[in-house]
């Protein structure tokens, strides 16, 4: 008996079926959060490699802004000085989308909110 099974068409790459996949069960909303927090991430760690462990998109934007939730104050200043520079490299980037500043949020229990 032949335990082989045949193939019926080509070949396709499994990171073309995810978002089809995504699609069809109805999580396109996360899926594409999940892309912008994968560009910002990039992004952060080549402009400011020691914040990126420490901030997380938590949604894609509001009103053009990027949300970000950051561990502590010493991240939410240095996001703020450099707000300009990361919501220009952001905007520019292929994965990215037009993102005119950020709006940083402190994690952990902290309800601050800033807007840069």
């Amino acid at each position: 008996m032949n335990d082989k099974r045949q193939r019926k068409g080509k070949p396709q790459k499994l990171s073309t079926l995810i978002p089809e996949a995504a699609r069809a069960l109805g999580f396109q909303e996360e899926l594409e959060l999940s892309q912008r927090a994968r560009v910002f991430h990039e992004l952060l760690v080549q402009i400011a490699p020691h914040l990126a462990p420490h901030c997380r998109l938590t949604a894609g934007s509001e009103g053009g802004r990027l949300a970000i939730e950051v561990d502590d104050r010493a991240t939410a200043q240095e996001l703020h000085l450099r707000s300009a520079e990361i919501a220009s490299a952001y905007s520019s980037h292929p994965g990215g989308a037009r993102a005119i500043g950020l709006t940083v949020r402190l994690g952990q229990g902290n309800d601050d909110t800033e807007r840069h």
